[in-house]
């Protein structure tokens, strides 16, 4: 991948593409810096809103089981 750019416009593609946009469309190449410092970034969800119960040691097998399985179910909730 190359990173080339032209008019301030900024692109990522393939070698051979760049080699030949650069020899024949007037693009140059530049650094992989600029085309980093304007992509758009994703920003993921964060599970601090989320109350998860914790598991206390003091349970049954059984119960442990259950609360184990809410708070999963809880999590995938809120996706």
């Amino acid at each position: 991948m190359k990173t080339i750019k032209k008019n301030g416009e900024i692109k990522r593609v393939e070698d051979s593409q760049a080699d030949t946009m650069v020899s024949l469309g007037g693009w140059q190449y530049c650094g992989k810096e600029e085309w980093k410092a304007i992509r758009k970034t994703v920003t993921k969800k964060t599970t601090s809103n989320l109350e998860v119960n914790e598991i206390s040691d003091n349970l049954s097998d059984k119960k442990k089981r259950k609360a184990r399985k809410e708070n999963k179910r809880k999590k995938y909730e809120s996706k």
